[in-house]
């Protein structure tokens, strides 16, 4: 009897055939994005408060090595190089993420490092890149139901880490699938009290990197594991989601491609707050507004920007951190209007300092209200480049209800629908009814069958969703003026035309002050000329060794 095929072997079987050129343009610019988005990440993270007390803690049991650390080339061994620029990524929230799952610590920095360590052309960096964006994103887009979310998701970062060093490594396809399974043996389960306030949110990427490194070179190594770990009625799904099952995601290839779905962070702030801080930026750039005369403030968004701002309230009452005020929608809002940006540079210790007062009395006076069109909105950009909007792979409408009602019980979150929605969702314009309405059929009708329409794309047309989560900041001035705006799509995320451009200022930005403008400039061109460069170092070219790092700037 045949052995069906196991969810690890459908994605090594993939993985392991994939080449550069089988990328479609798009594909490679977005990648190669992503590694300057991750790059201008890390060299922000490494000056926050949580990456130097990292940097310190790493240092006492660090080996030396052949992997440049940015940013100062220090080399050490691989595991500490990749435990440091993962955590630096994940630092101050300037990292990517696709439709469900933030990938980029592990499939920029593997090639990074790991490149590094084996000599890696920088075709075989984007290659291995690639293939941990597309392993990853499909096994992220195959969970709709469970109780973490976002960097919670560190298993995603195993997944995608071995995916890419088995293909640095040139594993075949049994001994990649042997790494995926063996990654997913041990996956982290982060807690939720220790992830949106305290400085141990940085740590979420970090050990599952190392990990899913280890254990691509176990498996070249011949340690065996159970090929069904994803998928087996004891295994991940039964016992990290929700599900009890799951269609095979590892499907679509070459057709869809997660990477077209990256959404890039221009703020140093969680992903629902970025369009509530595009509006605030806008009322800042008002030439009446003033801090000082603001009266009140209210914050209009999606349902899940009110669960988020539950999970933001911070660890030790009236302690704000960069972790707290980043993942909080009215404390981004209240310092993007006190220093009018929200950059990585901004949440280092002495500046972070400088503008709690301002957030401080601008929260105070400020609210965040659910408003049902931006929920539609956010639902409708999901929904197309997902198939079958509401049913089993695209947000299913009675497996949110279900995640919603468990924050509720461990947060206090807002109900999902409670008796008082009725009556605004009756207020919305027919389109939108409908368009709610439909979703609630289709999710109920999957539930009922548990069948899949006949003929449905699994993955659907990922270059055609958009992430919007947008924002209506309203502020009134003492005097009586309002001044008001609001934001669908946020700036650099999926959906924006103009993500590129977006991330090449956020490097310049952030890198410049190390390198000097030139060297961001030179950088830029580096990662640019990736697909052709037979050997490279990024970590070499994003790092300088100067006891004065700023001056290069002047």
């Amino acid at each position: 009897m045949t052995t069906p095929i196991r969810l690890v072997e459908a994605a090594a079987a993939w993985a392991t055939g994939f080449r550069l050129a089988d990328a479609p343009p798009d594909v490679l610019e977005l990648s190669k994005a992503q590694v300057a988005n991750i790059i201008a990440a890390i060299v922000a993270g490494a000056a926050s408060k949580a990456g130097l007390a990292v940097r310190t803690a790493t240092s006492r049991a660090a080996a030396p090595g052949p992997c440049a650390v940015i940013p100062d080339g220090q080399r050490l061994a691989l595991a500490d190089a990749l435990y440091l620029h993962a955590a630096y990524a994940n630092a101050l929230e300037l990292d990517d993420f696709h439709f469900r799952g933030h990938l980029g610590p592990a499939a920029v920095v593997v090639p990074l490092s790991l490149g590094a360590f084996l000599g890696s052309s920088g075709a075989d960096l984007l290659r291995a890149q690639i293939v941990a964006n597309e392993l990853g994103g499909r096994l992220g887009w195959s969970i709709t139901a469970e109780v973490r979310h976002g960097h919670q998701r560190s298993y995603l970062l195993r997944f995608a880490a071995a995916a890419a060093a088995a293909v640095l490594l040139g594993l075949d396809q049994r001994r990649c699938a042997t790494a995926l399974a063996i990654a997913m043996t041990q996956p982290e389960m982060t807690l939720h009290p220790g992830m949106f306030s305290p400085d141990t949110k940085v740590l979420s990427a970090a050990s599952s990197v190392v990990e899913g490194v280890r254990a691509a070179f176990l498996a070249e190594a011949g340690l065996s594991a159970a090929l069904d770990i994803i998928e087996h009625p004891a295994g991940f799904y039964r016992q990290f989601t929700m599900h009890r099952s799951v269609a095979n995601p590892f499907v679509q290839f070459g057709e869809a491609w997660c990477t077209s779905a990256l959404s890039f962070k221009r703020y140093s702030a969680c992903a629902y707050a970025a369009g509530s801080v595009d509006a605030a930026l806008e009322i800042r750039r008002d030439s009446s507004f003033d801090p000082a005369l603001v009266r009140s403030i209210e914050v209009a968004s999606s349902l899940p920007a009110l669960v988020m701002e539950r999970l933001a309230r911070p660890h030790e009452p009236g302690q704000l951190t960069p972790v707290n005020v980043q993942f909080s929608i009215l404390r981004s809002v209240a310092a993007a209007l006190t220093v009018g940006d929200l950059r990585g540079h901004q949440f280092q210790p002495a500046p972070f300092t400088a503008m709690e007062p301002g957030i401080r009395r601008l929260e105070a006076v400020s609210r965040l209200v659910h408003d049902w069109p931006f929920t539609i909105h956010q639902l409708r950009g999901i929904d197309d480049g997902m198939p079958e909007g509401g049913g089993g792979h695209s947000a299913d409408m009675l497996q949110f209800y279900r995640t919603s009602s468990a924050f509720r019980r461990m947060f206090g979150s807002v109900r999902a629908i409670g008796l008082a929605d009725i009556r605004r969702l009756l207020s919305l314009s027919s389109d939108d009814r409908r368009f709610f309405t439909q979703r609630w059929r289709r999710s109920l009708n999957n539930h009922l069958s548990r069948t899949s329409r006949p003929g449905a794309r699994q993955v659907g047309d990922l270059r055609r969703l958009s992430w919007r989560m947008g924002g209506r900041v309203t502020v009134r001035l003492d005097g009586g003026r309002v001044l008001s705006a609001e934001r669908i799509i946020p700036t650099g995320m999926a959906g924006d035309p103009n993500r590129i451009a977006v991330v090449r200022e956020k490097l310049l930005e952030e890198t410049r002050g190390r390198l000097g403008l030139p060297g961001a400039k030179a950088l830029w061109a580096a990662i640019d000329r990736l697909a052709s460069a037979p050997t490279i170092e990024l970590a070499t070219l994003a790092s300088v060794t100067t006891e004065t790092p700023h001056a290069a700037a002047h």
